[in-house]
């Protein structure tokens, strides 16, 4: 297997084979995290091909000292995400109004159920108005703060908070919904 610094060395060397490589390595991660911002296949390869584009063009930027090739180029695709969603909801695209909240919300938990697939979640979740699945995915799945979320949407520390919040809160009512669906299911078959 080539090592992290072998293949941006040859991709900067425009070595078609290495930026294959490159591609292919990392092309099914970064799909995945494409899907999770868009409603649906086509944009999610549109963004994946976009984030590509910038992980080509900055390449050279990447220091290995700093952290792994893979968690540099979830980055870029995370980021390139956040634009997308920026230029949509400054040009005025199918964006939810947010009510401002603003005192601390009690926080809903989706636990995982093994009668939830990954399948069915990630469903739910791309259902999701576009501003709280933005929201959702940098908070609990990449792991970023409200801080570091308010800071890349250019919105209020509430605005985001209330995002979750309701995000969660609609995730649940699905998840219920969906669970009582197939418990009744279960026991009609018995």
């Amino acid at each position: 297997m080539v090592s992290d610094s072998e293949l941006v060395r040859e991709c900067l060397e425009g070595n078609p084979k290495y930026q294959e490589i490159l591609y292919q390595r990392f092309a099914p991660i970064l799909m995945g995290i494409c899907i999770r911002y868009t409603r649906n296949m086509e944009d999610a390869q549109d963004l994946l091909h976009d984030a590509f584009v910038k992980i080509y063009l900055n390449l050279n930027s990447f220091n290995e000292t700093l952290g792994s090739l893979e968690a540099w180029v979830k980055t870029i695709t995370i980021n390139t995400a956040i634009n997308v969603y920026r230029k949509k909801q400054k040009s005025g695209g199918t964006m939810v109004e947010i009510d401002e909240v603003a005192n601390m919300i009690e926080d809903v938990q989706v636990r995982q159920n093994d009668f939830l697939s990954e399948k069915i979640l990630l469903q739910f979740i791309n259902e999701l108005p576009d501003g709280y699945r933005t929201v959702f995915n940098l908070f609990e799945i990449d792991g970023y703060s409200h801080l570091e979320i308010t800071k890349m949407l250019g919105s209020s520390y509430s605005t985001t908070r209330s995002q979750l919040f309701k995000a969660k809160r609609l995730l649940k009512q699905k998840i219920e919904t969906y669970l009582g669906k197939e418990f009744k299911d279960q026991i009609e078959k018995k």
